[in-house]
């Protein structure tokens, strides 16, 4: 029952205009919530934050979040929120983790090692071919894929011979209870559903019914980035839709990887990212994120250039760097 009023208070907490996970971060701790009073507790964390609600808004904040418990027990959904011990450690790691996620499916990958592999929605043929053959080996050397299960690249690094890895993860940016409520599009509902069947995971931060939109992609790319060891950038513009996933992983200190195109390929304007990145390195992901250079945490950038790469990336992905200070000096050079 106490774990039950945690996470009410804490979805309530989040349903308040105004409040993000950032804001919930700082002020929910292990003992928040630990009453069954949580109006009361959430009046005095508001009072103590000079934040101001009135009753009535907090009442329905409250409803709200018990109704999207039931709904998500109804529907098979797990909630885990941010000070439990079954929160990811990675995504923790991040300045504004979600202050719960909604998963469903094999809920033993929140703790699998995890590589994201991203890129345009539109990849040409050596991108597709590219995005099949590095999926397949990580997959099968026990890594799990994780990408938001869009059109492209990220629907083709999912899966070898159109059968989805056994281990892969999909960050939605919509309800998962897609089937009923038509939360997600038609294409990332699709392999969702085949990544449950092969035994993949689901997360969210949208509780159900929240359909998908713009602004719920781009958040749900920080997901991305908190659960992974590290990114691989496949193919991308520079105004492509990676360039969200990799600036937060910019702010990790987790490795980067991007795949060098082939000499065909290298000056078109769909692997504009790649260039950037390859050519001037930390200055490129500055100018791909629009990020400042000294916000990049980085541990480091790795150029892909062949299948001969991918065990020293993965090497780089099982290095965990002791502070920002050590990450940055052994970086760029």
């Amino acid at each position: 029952m106490k774990d039950n009023n945690k996470i009410i208070g804490i979805i309530a907490l989040s349903e308040l205009k105004g409040i993000g996970p950032a804001f919930v971060k700082k002020v929910v701790s292990k003992d928040t919530f630990e009453t069954s009073n949580t109006i009361q507790e959430i009046q005095e964390i508001i009072k103590a934050n000079n934040k101001q609600f009135d009753d009535n808004t907090i009442y329905e904040a409250v409803e709200s979040a018990k109704d999207i418990v039931f709904k998500c027990k109804e529907e098979g959904i797990t909630i885990i929120e941010f000070t439990s011990e079954d929160y990811p450690s990675l995504l923790k790691e991040i300045k504004d983790p979600p202050s719960v996620i909604y998963c469903k499916g094999n809920l033993d990958l929140l703790y699998n090692k995890t590589v994201c592999i991203i890129g345009t929605r539109e990849p040409n043929e050596n991108a597709v071919k590219i995005s099949e053959r590095i999926s397949s080996f990580y997959s099968n050397t026990n890594w799990a894929i994780c990408n938001g299960f869009a059109e492209g690249v990220d629907n083709f690094s999912i899966k070898s011979n159109e059968k989805i890895h056994n281990k892969v993860i999909g960050i939605l940016a919509g309800g998962l209870n897609y089937n009923t409520k038509k939360t997600l599009l038609k294409n990332t509902a699709k392999n969702a559903d085949k990544a449950i069947g092969s035994g993949g995971l689901l997360i969210s931060e949208m509780p159900p019914d929240k359909k998908e939109d713009t602004f719920t992609v781009v958040k749900s790319c920080r997901i991305q980035a908190g659960l992974s060891n590290g990114l691989i950038l496949i193919q991308s513009s520079l105004d492509g839709g990676s360039r969200f996933t990799t600036k937060s992983f910019c702010e990790t200190q987790r490795p980067i990887a991007v795949i060098n195109p082939v000499q065909s390929d290298f000056d078109l304007p769909t692997y504009n990212a790649n260039k950037e990145i390859i050519l001037n390195s930390k200055k490129g992901l500055s100018k791909f994120t629009e990020l400042k250079e000294d916000k990049i945490q980085t541990s480091k950038i790795f150029v892909i250039k062949s299948k001969d790469d991918y065990k020293a990336f993965e090497n780089l992905m099982s290095i965990r760097p002791k502070n920002i200070e050590q990450s940055n000096t052994t970086l760029f050079g």
